[in-house]
């Protein structure tokens, strides 16, 4: 019965999330990328990926902007529309997270002691684990309400406890660069205040991920 009120939507939003989603697993390696010509020195190479990072931010904003102008009104959709914003609202800041620590990074050359790197290119790589795993929880979720399927919802329910299991994962190693920048002996205390606010954008990533995987969980419960 519930398959066949499917067909009374005029167009699922899940279209549009699936499409944004893509978007935040396509910065994944521009970040990281970024992130490694800042390491090196590099200004110009930092330059051009950040530049990649805030066109597709700027493409996620229109794709959300779709959404949010095109949910239908006085039409039965499968889950809130409170609950579609929100879920929207977290996966959208997610992108804006990612430029906004691209933008940090621009301000200021700050030397990352080295020993420290492996573990900021550690931050890098949960970060990207995150960004990875957003595209196939909103797919999963696509399939689960066309079909309303109990296989189909457990594979949501699955693809929400990767994306906990990577927050969590990139939030000790957050933890621990801040206490290590904090601790460290800068000659010049706003380099410990640039790369642990830098640390703190990167988390807010995966405390996103984190959200929007919250309210995909509340959206397919029962």
């Amino acid at each position: 019965m519930r398959t066949a009120l499917m067909s009374l939507f005029r167009k699922s939003p899940f279209e549009g999330l699936i499409k944004h989603a893509k978007l935040i697993g396509d910065c994944n390696p521009v970040f990281r990328q970024a992130v490694l010509a800042y390491l090196d020195n590099s200004p110009t190479e930092f330059e051009i990926y950040h530049n990649q990072v805030t066109m597709i931010e700027h493409w996620g904003d229109e794709i959300k902007r779709n959404i949010r102008g095109h949910l239908p009104r006085n039409i039965l959709l499968p889950v809130d529309k409170f609950q579609i914003l929100w879920y929207l609202r977290e996966q959208d800041k997610m992108l804006d997270s990612i430029q906004n620590a691209l933008h940090w990074l621009s301000y200021r050359q700050t030397e990352v002691p080295d020993e420290y790197v492996d573990d900021l290119l550690l931050m890098v790589e949960k970060v990207g684990d995150v960004l990875t795993s957003m595209h196939p929880m909103v797919v999963a979720a696509d399939t689960y309400f066309n079909s309303y399927s109990e296989k189909h919802r457990q594979e949501v329910k699955q693809a929400i406890r990767k994306i906990r299991d990577f927050e969590s994962q990139s939030d000790m190693v957050e933890r621990k660069l801040k206490s290590d920048f904090l601790s460290h002996p800068f000659e010049n205390p706003t380099s410990a205040f640039h790369l642990t606010k830098l640390v703190q954008y990167m988390g807010g990533i995966s405390d996103h991920a984190e959200n929007a995987g919250d309210m995909m969980r509340a959206m397919i419960a029962k």
